[in-house]
């Protein structure tokens, strides 16, 4: 599991991670979103060691990922956005990644590549920003490491890679592993990223489980507002999109958009609370500001 405790971390005088208190359990696959600048890449390069802390405190496993000592390292796989790869090929590049990796499972990366259709006749220097990202992903998945950092993974992949990539993200969720993905394609990954972090400068704005969203919120696209408990809402060609408190009604089925569940908790952050602990709701009064 891991564990942060008032976590500060900044790249000049104002905080990126400010303060932050989080834990996160096995056998779960976290999305962490925010803003651009809210401090998810930040989050993911201080739990795989890249960064250090200015102050607080992290555990992944029990161990500080800024010591950077060998085990802590081969327990974690971090995956960039953007990776860098060397000019090697598949199975060199492999051989000397696994020699960091103990629990290394050739055989599931051989899977994977061939699930992800990784090519296998160029150095890896020259695949596609695609092929690149799928073979990144599929040498941290079969790593054997615990945790699992994964930076805006499905940037770059076309349709059926996207498909490809939420079967092989859902084998890969154990009772033994810790997942956390940072995305802003809230939509390619909503079936799979349960709890939902929620960063707001530097700071968790809000952290939610599927189950509370499905019993608590659903969206409601209408011509008025009225009689409807409103989350938050927003304007569009034919009248309103809002997430809206469910209690209990039956008709409304239509489950709550993600996307829209994003800007409540950055523009209406006492209306979600309220919505999704059973609180009522005030009289809704427009989009508003940060609450």
């Amino acid at each position: 599991m891991i564990n942060l405790y008032a976590l500060e971390f900044g790249y000049g005088p104002k905080p990126v991670i400010d303060a932050l208190a989080l834990r996160l359990e096995r056998g779960k696959a976290y999305g962490l979103l925010g803003l651009n600048g809210a401090g998810k890449t930040s989050l993911l390069k201080l739990l795989a060691g890249a960064l250090k802390p200015r102050s607080g405190t992290i555990e992944v496993f029990g161990r500080d990922p800024a010591r950077r000592e060998a085990a802590a390292l081969a327990d974690v796989a971090f995956v960039p956005e953007d990776p860098w790869l060397p000019s090697v090929t598949p199975r060199a590049y492999l051989e000397r990644y696994a020699a960091f990796r103990p629990a290394f499972d050739d055989a599931l990366f051989e899977r994977l590549r061939g699930e992800l259709g990784i090519l296998e006749d160029k150095v890896v220097s020259k695949l596609s920003y695609g092929q690149r990202k799928k073979f990144a992903l599929a040498a941290a998945l079969a790593s054997g490491a615990r945790t699992i950092l994964l930076d805006e993974p499905t940037n770059g992949l076309d349709i059926p890679s996207k498909m490809q990539f939420r079967k092989v993200l859902a084998g890969a969720i154990s009772d033994d592993t810790v997942i956390l993905v940072s995305t802003h394609q809230v939509r390619d990954l909503e079936s799979l990223i349960d709890p939902i972090l929620i960063l707001d400068s530097g700071r968790l704005a809000c952290s939610l489980e599927a189950e509370t969203i499905g019993a608590r919120l659903a969206t409601v696209r209408a011509a008025s507002l009225e009689g409807l408990e409103v989350v938050h809402a927003e304007r569009d060609a034919l009248g309103w999109n809002a997430l809206v408190a469910r209690r209990g009604r039956a008709e409304l089925a239509a489950p709550a958009d993600i996307e829209l569940l994003f800007n409540a908790a950055l523009a209406q952050r006492a209306r979600l609370e309220a919505a999704t602990t059973g609180a009522a709701l005030a009289p809704y009064a427009g989009e508003g500001r940060k609450s």
